[in-house]
């Protein structure tokens, strides 16, 4: 028998008392019973009430099951195992949303082959690609993973950070995926920081983090992958991709994430997947996300009706421009899979892909609907915000995106210079993440000049 209040040593000692008039037995190891005694503890206590916890607290990391329902959070990859039935109620809770099969029927309709024809076409006349072309900005995908034996980061101490060297077995995952380098969040500037945050490549958390936090990233300006290091999880992987390139970037981070398991020892269970911090991430621990413009559906006043549907059906998650917390503004949405327990990596991808292809089939829908009833006022506001960015001396950032979605229907449309819609998108970025625009020190008056003229000189280089 295992002792009743360590419950890991063998017990030796055995005391039997009478509970609300029944014979129990509590077994100690010579240890605990003489420990106790010392200090003045009744052992049959001390082992009724660890009985009690059994299944409400890790005895690994100390994590009580009142302290996770506050919060949300477990504090090791044991809970999962100590906590199971709050575990799976957690899960069941809070993992909702649809899984629709993919509609064989809606396929057919828009991937079919492109008709010939000039001008604007409706949503029944493209192809699944021209559909998506103009309204996908990109694609990402994020793995949430963490180690086995190691706190989550949120109750790390710094014994758990010599228990395995993330870093270096993160950095010889990246051996033939990608050429990476390390940045530790105490080495960075506020102005890198911001950068990379424009850029997608870390989080808000993890820039707060500067105690352990650190992200590998792709060496290169046009760096797309990053892995951070003690954000939430201790290893976030995510490689965003442009346009609607979701398939490609999984792929990608998958070679990766095969390569990380054969490094370090990630936490896994047969029942819940790959273990994370949050129950909402685990299963899968994984999230694909794609930016979408959607500047029509906003303007027939669809939008609301459109994402509430295809959430219900699909279990899709809404979040604005700069995910988690930020809400939607000009347009623009980030539409990603809610649910990661009981699905499989590849069936999400899909998942997402055929959604968000319907979602663009509904935008184009919504132009269709905006060229018959209000043409005039849709093309005046088209050409007057071309010709706003065109000519700016100065612009602020909300003005820039603000105008933009009109610039954005007129390529749709066919009725400006620009014929390309990665024009538009390279514009976004470059006005977030520019030299002249990050720098620290400078007023706010010479980032919008600054951002002005970038605009110009795109606008000028696609005539």
């Amino acid at each position: 028998m295992i002792c009743d209040v360590c419950g890991k040593r063998a017990a030796s000692l055995f005391d039997r008392i009478i509970e609300n008039g029944k014979a129990v037995e509590y077994a100690y190891c010579e240890a605990c019973y003489c420990g106790l005694l010392k200090i003045g503890k009744t052992p049959s206590e001390v082992a009724r009430e660890r009985i009690s916890r059994i299944g409400k607290e890790c005895g690994i990391c100390g994590t009580t099951k009142e302290q996770f329902e506050s919060s949300l959070f477990f504090g090791c990859p044991e809970c999962y195992r100590e906590m199971r039935e709050v575990a799976r109620a957690a899960i069941a809770r809070l993992q909702t949303g649809g899984t629709r099969p993919i509609s064989s029927a809606f396929d057919r309709k828009i991937l079919k082959t492109a008709v010939e024809k000039d001008g604007f076409k409706t949503a029944d006349e493209c192809t699944a690609e021209e559909l998506t072309r103009d309204v996908v900005i990109s694609s990402r995908i994020r793995l949430a993973r963490n180690i086995e034996g190691r706190r989550f980061p949120k109750i790390m101490t710094a014994a758990d950070m010599g228990t395995v060297d993330v870093i270096k077995g993160a950095m010889r995952a990246a051996d033939g995926v990608f050429d990476a380098r390390i940045l530790t969040m105490s080495g960075l500037s506020k102005a890198d920081k911001k950068l990379l945050l424009n850029k997608h490549l870390i989080s808000l958390p993890l820039a707060n983090n500067d105690s352990c936090g650190a992200v590998i990233i792709e060496k290169g300006d046009s760096s797309r992958i990053s892995v951070m290091i003690n954000e939430e999880d201790c290893i976030r992987e995510q490689c965003v991709a442009d346009g609607h390139s979701l398939g490609a970037a999984y792929e990608k981070m998958h070679i990766y994430d095969l390569a990380l398991m054969r490094e370090l020892p990630v936490a896994y269970d047969k029942e819940f997947g790959y273990l994370t911090s949050c129950p909402t991430n685990v299963g899968t621990g994984m999230r694909a996300s794609q930016m979408l413009c959607l500047p029509a559906l906003e303007r027939t006043e669809a939008i609301d009706d459109v994402l509430k549907t295809f959430g219900d059906l699909y279990g899709l998650t809404v979040r604005g421009y700069f995910g988690e917390g930020s809400g939607a503004a000009y347009g623009m949405y980030q539409v990603s899979n809610s649910r990661t327990y009981g699905v499989a990596e590849k069936d999400t991808v899909e998942l997402v892909i055929s959604a968000v292809e319907r979602i663009c089939y509904l935008e184009r829908v919504a132009l269709e609907k905006l060229l018959k009833e209000h043409k005039t006022q849709l093309l005046k506001g088209v050409r007057d915000s071309y010709g706003r960015l065109a000519y700016a001396y100065s612009l602020t950032l909300p003005e820039l995106m603000e105008k933009l979605a009109d610039v954005r229907l007129g390529v749709i449309l066919g009725e400006l210079p620009i014929k390309d819609m990665a024009v538009i998108n390279t514009l976004i970025e470059k006005c977030i993440t520019s030299p002249e625009i990050t720098t620290d020190g400078i007023s706010d008056e010479e980032r919008c000049i600054a951002r002005a003229n970038i605009v110009r000189k795109l606008l000028t280089e696609d005539k």
